[in-house]
């Protein structure tokens, strides 16, 4: 069964489970993910946040312009020291993102019925090639922006 909350309270219900030492496991919507997760059929599994991030690490937070909740990778740092982030199957980067917007860290996920820890092999290999790739083709792009233009 299928059942949307309000980001509040599913914030709520969230950090009791983080304080009473339990993750939490739901089913993310959306496709900023894609081809990792699916936002139909996969599920994630949260912990409590860490003290700081570590690069290609995915993090559950809010944005607070809009109070969206949001599971994206942290590529990188900015010069400010915030957090910059970006889905799997997107390419814009989205900056701004502090310690305080992070509400916890994603150790596993179930894809196609298998469960996967972030701490896997085939996991961490699957990372370095998608991350590789996305540099390439952002850098493909500025190059046909810049002849074609």
């Amino acid at each position: 069964m299928s059942e949307f909350i309000a980001p509040a309270d599913f914030i709520a219900v969230m950090q009791e489970s983080f304080d009473r030492g339990q993750d939490v496991t739901f089913t993310p919507s959306g496709n900023s993910m894609l081809p990792m997760l699916d936002g139909k059929k996969d599920q994630v599994t949260l912990s409590k946040k860490p003290e700081s991030l570590k690069k290609y690490d995915i993090a559950f937070y809010i944005r607070r312009r809009t109070n969206q909740l949001v599971l994206h990778r942290m590529i990188g740092f900015s010069k400010s020291g915030e957090y910059i982030f970006c889905g799997d199957n997107q390419y814009d980067y989205e900056y701004g993102v502090g310690d305080d917007d992070i509400l916890a860290l994603m150790t596993a996920f179930t894809h196609n019925g298998k469960e996967v820890s972030v701490t896997d092999f085939s996991y961490r290999f699957y990372v370095r090639r998608l991350m590789f790739k996305k540099r390439i083709r952002r850098f493909a792009s500025k190059i046909y922006h810049f002849v074609f233009k």
